[in-house]
C-alpha cells in the first residue's frame, strides 16, 4: 500500500485487469506525467508521482510478483483465490489471441478455468475452440473435454457441433465414459435429458464406441429421464448388450420399490421391453422376492 492505495487503485485498474489494460493505463498516466506535458512548477511531484506508478507497474505487468502481491496484501483471499483469478485472466488473454498462436497449453489452461469463468466468457472460450477446429483441425483431440464441458454447463454455442461435424474420430471411449459420469452430477431433469441426448447424437457419430454408452443409457433410464439414449443405441447398435449388461440393469430395475416409485418403475419396465423386442435372445431372470426381515428380539410376538 502506498499512501493508503494499493497498486490497483494507483493505476485505475481493477483486480482482475488483463495484462494489456494494465499497460494501456501504465502508458496513459506516463503521458498524462511527461514533463513536457505538466507545468513547470508541478514537475517535481510529477516525477515523484511517476515512481510510484512505474513501481505498481513493474508489479502487476509480471505475473509472479502480482500473485506475490495480491497474496502479501490479501486482496483476494489467499493464494488459491489469486491462483483462480491469475487463471482467468490468462483465460480472457488467450481467446483474444489469433487461432494461429494458441498451442495445446492454452487449451488446457481454459479446460482448469472454465467452471470459475462468467457466461459471457464461457461462451467467449468455446467459440473460440470452435474457431480453432476450423483453422487447426490437428488441435481437434484437445478439445473433446471442452466440447463436453460446453453441454454440461448449458452453454449455446457450437463447440461440439463443431467437432462432431469436423473430427468426431477424436472422441475416445474414455471421454464417453466421464462424460456419462459428469451427466450423473448434472441438477435438473431437463438439463440431463439435453446432455443425454447428446450423447445419442456422439453415438451416431462413432457408433463404433456403442460398447461404451451401454452403462449411461442404463442410468439414463434408471434416473427417470425420458430422452433418447437407451433408444438410439438399440436403433443403432443393438447388439452390443450383452446378457450380463441386461441382467445388472434389471437388477436396478427390480431394486426400484412399486409403491413407492411407480412411475419411474413403470418407465423402466417398458425400456426392458424394449431391450427385449431389439434382442430377444436376452432373457430376463426372475425377480427374487425379498426375505423378509426378522423384527429385533423385544419386537418378536411371544417373547
Amino acid at each position: 500500500m502506498i499512501n493508503g492505495k494499493n497498486y490497483y487503485q494507483i493505476l485505475g485498474v481493477p483486480e482482475d485487469a488483463l495484462l494489456k489494460e494494465v499497460q494501456s493505463a501504465w502508458r496513459r498516466l506516463a503521458k498524462e506525467n511527461h514533463e513536457d506535458v505538466v507545468p513547470e512548477w508541478e514537475r517535481q511531484a510529477a516525477k515523484e508521482r511517476m515512481i510510484v506508478i512505474n513501481e505498481a507497474y513493474a508489479v502487476l505487468s509480471d505475473e509472479n510478483k502480482r500473485a506475490d502481491y495480491d497474496n502479501g496484501h490479501m486482496l483476494n483471499g489467499g493464494s488459491k483465490i489469486e491462483l483462480v483469478r491469475s487463471r482467468v485472466r490468462r483465460a480472457k488473454e488467450i481467446i483474444q489471441k489469433p487461432c494461429s498462436l494458441i498451442t495445446v497449453e492454452d487449451i488446457k489452461m481454459i479446460e482448469s478455468i472454465i467452471d470459475y469463468l462468467e457466461r459471457k466468457n464461457q461462451e467467449a472460450c468455446f467459440a473460440k475452440m470452435s474457431d480453432l477446429l476450423l483453422e487447426q483441425p490437428s488441435m481437434a483431440k484437445y478439445t473433446v473435454s471442452l466440447a463436453f464441458d460446453e453441454q454440461l454447463l448449458n452453454v449455446e454455442t457450437q463447440l461440439l457441433d463443431t467437432l462432431l461435424e469436423k473430427a468426431s474420430y477424436v472422441i475416445t471411449f474414455e471421454k464417453v465414459y466421464l462424460y456419462g459420469e459428469d451427466i450423473i452430477g448434472v441438477t435438473g431433469k431437463e438439463n440431463k435429458e439435453r446432455n443425454y441426448n447428446q450423447l445419442a447424437r456422439i453415438l451416431f457419430h462413432r457408433q463404433d464406441l456403442a460398447k461404451y454408452f451401454v452403462y449411461p443409457a442404463f442410468q439414463e433410464q434408471v434416473s427417470g429421464c425420458e430422452s433418447s439414449l437407451l433408444r438410439t443405441l438399440l436403433r443403432v447398435a443393438p447388439e452390443v448388450l450383452t446378457q450380463e449388461d441386461f441382467d445388472n440393469y434389471v437388477n436396478s430395475v427390480n431394486d426400484i420399490r412399486w409403491h413407492i416409485h411407480h412411475n419411474l418403475r413403470s418407465y423402466n419396465e417398458q425400456a426392458i421391453d424394449w431391450i427385449l423386442r431389439a434382442r430377444p435372445n436376452l432373457k430376463r431372470k426372475p425377480e427374487k422376492k425379498k426375505s423378509k426381515k426378522e423384527l429385533p428380539f423385544p419386537l418378536r410376538s411371544g417373547s
